[in-house]
């Protein structure tokens, strides 16, 4: 198969034939060799993204926004990252999978399926993300936390210095969350 981008002088991907809806001369995000990103398929790395270390986007993976991908992370089939997420360490993302937003997924964390990862951060720079489970529940993880939402909503009482910021971010994850499951996004 031929090639279908080069690495310019920035580190970022230029397209050097058409697929999918990237187009010949297209200017993509960052890669740190041809290991990272796949020729075959019509993956690609978007925007401000980037992609390095061992790391390896493949199929019909999309990494755009300013998400990261690095380490020994996978990210393949029909999966995106996007937004400011975070993919790293041996993780893989894979099948119709989503993580965005402000979402971290690493260690050796596998994210499949359909399964929606989103995230946000609070003003100190710790992140939340509200991750569904195989029991049908969501899980909010947030450092080295993982809590049901009554859970999370407990710890960071309102004794927590950061508990309405804390409480906003974990209201607009829940309410995310219920009009995903409708369908109306």
């Amino acid at each position: 198969m031929a090639k279908k981008y080069e690495i310019n002088a920035e580190g970022r991907v230029v397209a050097l034939r058409d697929f999918g809806d990237v187009k010949v001369g297209d200017v993509g995000g960052f890669v740190k060799s041809e290991n990272n990103l796949s020729h075959e398929g019509d993956c690609w790395v978007y925007g401000n993204a980037w992609v390095h270390g061992n790391a390896h986007v493949y199929g019909n993976a999309w990494v755009y926004g300013n998400a990261w991908v690095y380490g020994n992370a996978r990210v393949y089939e029909n999966a995106w990252v996007c937004g400011n997420a975070r993919v790293y360490g041996n993780a893989w993302v894979y099948g119709n999978a989503r993580v965005y937003g402000n979402a971290q997924v690493y260690g050796n964390a596998e994210v499949r399926g359909n399964a929606q990862v989103y995230g946000a951060m609070r003003s100190d720079g710790f992140c939340f993300c509200y991750v569904p489970c195989e029991d049908g529940k969501h899980r909010v993880i947030a450092g080295c936390r993982y809590f049901t939402m009554p859970e999370a909503r407990e710890h960071w009482g309102t004794e927590h210095p950061k508990h309405k910021e804390t409480y906003a971010i974990l209201d607009s994850l829940e309410s995310l969350s219920k009009v995903r499951e409708e369908g109306c996004v």
